[in-house]
């Protein structure tokens, strides 16, 4: 994908992200890129990224909630909050790319983590009514508030892989042809 520096190569980043196809070529080609605020591109660029991440997390709500409706069991909903804790996580780093102004991201950061504050106690409320607190512990335990440090894992895998590919080290010290060690990560 093409490192965008106009508003139309942002826009197909953009498009591409917002599909879902493509996250970390997207994130990757829109983290290098650049674009002029100036007065008139930035009032419609901020509006067109804000939409992007409602629409996306207006499928992670979806998705959830298809998930939830097909099985009732504890393992369904920790898998529902897992996936959907990851799709926030992607866009995290969407909304923390340097190439924005901080307002901007301090306004995408906001949106992004009033949807996962929503959602987690909509889920800890529904709870409420499981006698056997096995549900609540279960949703607690699998938060959606955690995306952050999803999101950090998922930086640091992309940023090995690039250096990896470009016969670099990465940024913990290991060089590409270095054995690395995979991490699990239970939450």
């Amino acid at each position: 994908m093409k490192i965008p520096t106009t508003c139309a190569e942002w826009s197909v980043c953009l498009d591409s992200f917002d599909i879902g196809t493509n996250d970390d070529e997207a994130i990757g080609a829109m983290s290098a890129g650049s674009l002029s605020w100036t007065g008139g591109v930035a009032p419609l660029f901020a509006r067109r990224i804000s939409e992007t991440v409602d629409s996306r997390l207006k499928r992670i709500a979806d998705g959830m909630s298809r998930a939830l409706r097909l099985g009732g069991d504890t393992t369904t909903l920790a898998r529902a909050m897992l996936d959907a804790r990851q799709k926030l996580a992607t866009v995290h780093r969407l909304t923390a790319l340097p190439a924005f102004a901080d307002e901007l991201r301090e306004s995408l950061h906001k949106q992004l983590m009033q949807y996962a504050q929503t959602a987690q106690q909509a889920l800890e409320d529904s709870a409420k009514h499981d006698r056997s607190g096995q549900l609540a512990s279960t949703i607690r335990n699998n938060s959606l508030l955690h995306y952050q440090a999803t999101a950090a894992a998922a930086a640091s895998v992309v940023e090995g892989a690039r250096a990896g590919a470009l016969g670099t080290p990465s940024n913990n010290g290991m060089s590409a042809a270095s054995p690395q060690r995979r991490r699990n990560i239970l939450a």
